[in-house]
């Protein structure tokens, strides 16, 4: 080794040892700016603007199939169970039975039950359709949220001439 290559090493600064409190407080002021910041901002950085992208997809997706599945389970609850304790409750409401004439039949038990099983379809659509503009909204702010964009600027390209 030659004189100059060991003067370099000797010209070194030596640290200062931290303290265990010192190392402590370092720690929770990462933290703390690592909690400040936005978990859309902290994947941009870490992942790239295609990773981003592959991100929001993944939870659209996963939105759309959540959404989906409930809408699904609703929809075979309410066919499965609902619609046949209706019929099971106009008819012993009614006194209505197979040796009524088919008139008796039509009047107080078919037609009550239709009316009830059309309330219940119409109730299920009302859910679902719920379902999927709550799905939307998040789909919309987790786009938001990762692609970085201001809630003003897609508020305004959502609204049509009539404001809605």
């Amino acid at each position: 080794m030659s004189p100059a290559a060991t003067g370099s090493e000797n010209k070194r600064k030596p640290r200062a040892k931290k303290s265990a409190a010192q190392r402590a407080a370092e720690a929770k002021q990462a933290d703390a700016d690592r909690a400040a910041t936005p978990l859309g901002v902290r994947l941009r950085a870490r992942l790239g603007e295609s990773g981003t992208r592959s991100v929001l997809a993944l939870v659209r997706v996963g939105l759309v199939l959540g959404s989906g599945l409930v809408c699904y389970v609703l929809a075979m609850f309410a066919a499965v169970t609902v619609v046949p304790n209706l019929f099971v409750m106009v008819a012993a409401g009614t006194g209505v039975g197979p040796t009524s004439s088919l008139e008796m039949q039509l009047a107080h038990w078919l037609a009550p039950s239709v009316f009830l099983i059309g309330l219940v379809f119409v109730l299920v659509l009302v859910v679902m359709r719920a379902l999927w503009r709550a799905q939307l909204r998040l789909a919309e702010r987790a786009r938001r949220a990762l692609l970085g964009e201001q809630a003003d600027a897609a508020q305004a390209t959502d609204t049509d001439s009539a404001g809605r």
